[in-house]
């Protein structure tokens, strides 16, 4: 390993994205508190205390771990050089926190061990302007995924249209996502160009922070006000909150699709965004954590 600094680094961002809440989770968690009543207002409390707990003693605040991704925008850096260095950080990480491996193989069912595996991490690639290093850690659990929602519509299709659409799978979803959610909604003239924009839009907006363009603003208000009059609550015990934030963004589309995805998490909105400007400087800027 070249750059052992580096590796450092992303090690303890991949440590923080599981034992750590960024600052705006955890208020949005707290609010939901104040205003939640009955058993979802018990288990709330359970929640808040239970990431306390991980944070002051350094332990995941979930069982599971995640299966881990990464958005790495690499300014100056080596694509391969940052690669090596996540795919080896990982490894690290899964003995020393420890993380639960889950890493399976599709052929053989075997756990591969260390979370790493064919094409896992996966790693999504871009290249800004500026030099420096920006890496988004996302360990996304398994039940997370019950929420995963990709819907072709015709071009024609209308605001009513895609409410419905992702309300409806909330709905469907209830309990096994683990509510009150966090959703990423992305909207595209194909399936993997949406999932992607929905991803971004999920992970590395700030919560509670509205779309720059007040009519998606508006139709994220929209979804979260109608989804939270669903009474799910948490854990599907009933309540005012079902649906903690939504984060809406959208691609131009084509004169012949239009494509709706959600990409969704539980309460526990886990990520850790790490920036580098050089072996002496780096910070977490999710957790305003110098390193």
């Amino acid at each position: 390993m070249k750059n052992e600094k580096l590796k450092d680094y992303v090690k303890e961002a991949i440590k923080v994205s599981v034992t750590s809440l960024p600052y705006d989770v955890k208020s949005k968690l707290e609010e939901a508190y104040e205003m939640e009543e009955g058993l979802s207002k018990i288990f709330l409390k359970a929640i808040i205390d239970n990431v306390e707990i991980a944070n002051n003693e350094s332990r995941p605040i979930c069982q599971d771990t995640g299966t881990f991704s990464f958005i790495v925008r690499r300014g100056n850096f080596e694509e391969h050089e940052v690669k090596e260095v996540i795919v080896e950080a990982l490894k690290e990480a899964s003995e020393e926190i420890p993380l639960r491996p889950n890493a399976i193989d599709f052929v053989t069912r075997k756990n591969l061990g260390g979370n790493i595996g064919r094409f896992i991490p996966w790693i999504t690639w871009e290249y800004p302007e500026d030099n420096l290093l920006r890496i988004t850690v996302v360990p996304k659990g398994g039940g997370s995924e019950v929420l995963s929602l990709v819907k072709i519509l015709p071009p024609v299709s209308q605001e009513e249209e895609i409410i419905k659409i992702i309300v409806d799978d909330i709905f469907e979803a209830w309990a096994k996502p683990c509510p009150p959610l966090f959703l990423g909604v992305g909207i595209g003239p194909t399936s993997e160009t949406a999932t992607n924009v929905a991803k971004r839009a999920l992970y590395e907006r700030k919560i509670g922070e509205r779309h720059k363009e007040e009519a998606i603003a508006s139709l994220e208000t929209k979804i979260i006000e109608r989804a939270n009059k669903l009474g799910i609550g948490t854990h599907g015990l009933g309540g005012k909150v079902s649906v903690l934030d939504v984060h809406l963004d959208y691609a131009s589309i084509h004169p012949a699709s239009l494509v709706v995805s959600v990409v969704g998490s539980c309460w526990a909105l886990r990520r850790a965004i790490l920036i580098v400007e050089d072996s002496k400087k780096a910070e977490i800027v999710s957790h305003n954590i110098k390193l």
